[in-house]
């Protein structure tokens, strides 16, 4: 009898830590599954994102153009986490702060309709999903221009609004202004922004 309530209280364990682990894979534009190692939110007593705050925030990077290969959406403890994966050397200096609509595609200003209610912009400004080194102007990001995440809590699109003279900019619209922290990663260089 103790035996069996031993295995049964065991079973219970493992079926309660299964459904509370944090899932740290993340789905890239490509469609791929990849595992997202860089951990950084923490949660005490109520579900909160340590340091987050409304705020526009900001990081340097090199002088040298970085070429922009992939955006990555995900969930982590508290948060929703939207990575951007660029090729080579450092994480590009970047700028992001919230903004209202309505939004235009670059140069055109085509208008252009994002999913949410508000609205994080994100400038790299000395970054590009095309490698003008090259006779051809490869493309290095190759994914499509709006992400439309499933499985988060906050992020409704994930959005491409310009990419012209090594200036790139997304937009990731929300269900509501939600306080943001982010940080860059090496190996590949990435910036990130986890969503609380």
């Amino acid at each position: 009898m103790r035996r069996t309530a031993g295995i049964v209280a065991l079973t219970g364990m493992l079926v309660f830590l299964s459904a509370c682990g944090g899932d740290d894979k993340s789905v890239s534009a490509s469609g791929t599954t990849t595992t997202e190692a860089e951990r950084t939110t923490t949660s005490t007593g109520p579900c909160t994102l340590a340091g987050a705050t409304p705020d526009a925030k900001s990081g340097t990077g090199p002088d040298t153009i970085s070429q922009h290969t992939d955006v990555r959406t995900g969930r982590q403890p508290c948060a929703d986490r939207v990575v951007f994966e660029f090729r080579d050397g450092a994480a590009p200096a970047f700028d992001i702060e919230y903004r209202t609509g309505p939004f235009s595609f670059g140069e055109s200003d085509m208008p252009v309709a994002v999913q949410g209610t508000a609205f994080l912009v994100i400038t790299f400004p000395r970054a590009s999903g095309v490698d003008l080194t090259t006779a051809d102007a490869t493309q290095t990001y190759t994914g499509p221009e709006s992400i439309v995440p499933t499985g988060l809590t906050h992020v409704r699109e994930v959005r491409r609004l310009e990419d012209f003279e090594a200036v790139l900019v997304w937009v990731i619209g929300l269900d509501g202004m939600r306080p943001f922290t982010m940080g860059q990663l090496t190996g590949p260089p990435r910036v990130y922004i986890d969503i609380g």
